[in-house]
C-alpha cells in the first residue's frame, strides 16, 4: 500500500480532504504494509532453501515442495506475529493547537501507552521484532546462499576430477552456476543489509535515548525514517532485476513473456479489427 506516498502527497498539496479521508486508514495501512514486507522476506528465505535442497539433491525436497502452502502460511504467521502489533502501537490523535484546525496537521500519529511498558516496548518491539525481522532473515539468507555456493563448488571439483569427456559440459555448467549463485548471494545480502541498517540504527537510538531524537535531532530523525522506508522499498524492487542479472534462464523467460504478451495483443487487435469490418 502507498502509505508513505499518500502521506507525503497530502503534506505537499495541503489537501485537507485527502488528509481527512486518509487518517482513519493510516495505521491499518502501515501495519498491513509491514506485515506483507516481513511475509515476503520469509517467503524469499523459503524459496532460497528450496533452491538449496535442489542443489544438494536432498530427499526432503519433495516433502518440502508438497508443503509449500503451509510454508507460505507460516511466513504470513511470522509477519502477523512480528508486525501485527503495530495496530496497537500507533494511533491518530487530534492536534490541540487551534492554528492546525482545518489543515493537514489537525491530526498526528503517535505511539500509544502500550509501547511504554517494558515487556512490550523493550522485549517485544525492540529485541524480538528486530531479531526476527532484521538480523535473522539476513543471516539465514547468507547461510543458505553460502551453502549453495559451497555445494556447487564441490560438484565442480568432482566434475573436474573425472577425466571423462562426457563431464565437460557439466564442468562448464558448474562454473556458470557458481558464478551465478555467488553473485546472487552477494547482491541480495548486501542490498538487504543496506536497506535495513538505517532502520536498526534508528531503532537502537530510540531505545537508548528517544528524547534526543525528538528534541535535538528531530529533522534528522524524520529524514532517517523516510530514508529507511525508501531503502526497503528499493531493495524489494531490485530483487527481480538482480535475479534477472544473475540468471540468464530467468532473463530469457521474462523477455519471452513480454514478447508473447505483445504477440497476444497484436492477435487481439487483428481479431477486433476483423470483427469491426464484418459488422460494418
Amino acid at each position: 500500500m502507498p502509505v508513505i506516498l499518500v502521506d507525503s502527497l497530502k503534506d505537499w498539496t495541503k489537501w485537507i480532504e485527502l488528509a481527512r479521508a486518509w487518517w482513519p486508514f493510516f495505521v491499518y495501512g502501515l501495519a498491513m504494509t509491514h506485515v506483507c514486507m516481513t511475509t515476503a522476506c520469509y517467503i524469499l528465505i523459503a524459496v532460497a532453501y528450496e533452491r538449496y535442497l535442489i542443489t544438494v539433491r536432498s530427499y526432503m525436497l519433495k516433502q518440502f515442495q508438497k508443503r509449500r502452502s503451509w510454508w507460505c502460511f507460516a511466513c504470513l504467521a511470522i509477519g502477523v506475529l512480528t508486525k501485527g502489533g503495530m495496530l496497537m502501537e500507533l494511533d491518530v490523535f487530534p492536534n490541540e493547537d487551534p492554528t492546525c484546525k482545518n489543515t493537514v496537521m489537525e491530526y498526528y500519529v503517535d505511539v500509544t501507552e502500550i509501547t511504554k511498558s517494558n515487556w512490550y516496548g523493550s522485549i517485544y518491539k525492540f529485541w524480538f521484532r528486530n531479531i526476527v525481522t532484521v538480523f535473522l532473515p539476513f543471516f539465514l539468507l547468507l547461510l543458505i546462499n553460502l551453502g549453495i555456493v559451497l555445494e556447487l563448488r564441490s560438484q565442480m571439483k568432482h566434475a573436474f576430477g573425472n577425466r571423462s569427456r562426457r563431464r565437460f559440459s557439466l564442468r562448464m555448467q558448474s562454473r556458470t552456476n557458481v558464478r551465478q549463485a555467488t553473485a546472487t548471494m552477494l547482491f541480495i545480502c548486501v542490498i538487504y543489509l543496506i536497506s535495513n541498517v538505517v532502520n536498526v540504527f534508528i531503532t537502537a537510538w530510540e531505545f537508548v535515548d528517544l528524547d534526543s531524537l525528538t528534541n535535538r535531532f528531530l529533522e534528522e530523525y524524520m529524514l532517517s525514517a523516510d530514508l529507511s522506508s525508501v531503502l526497503v522499498v528499493t531493495a524489494c524492487a531490485l530483487r527481480l532485476p538482480i535475479y534477472m542479472l544473475c540468471n540468464p534462464e530467468l532473463r530469457k523467460a521474462v523477455k519471452k513473456s513480454f514478447t508473447h504478451k505483445s504477440e497476444h495483443q497484436q492477435k487481439m487487435h487483428q481479431t477486433f479489427s476483423l470483427i469491426a469490418k464484418i459488422l460494418v
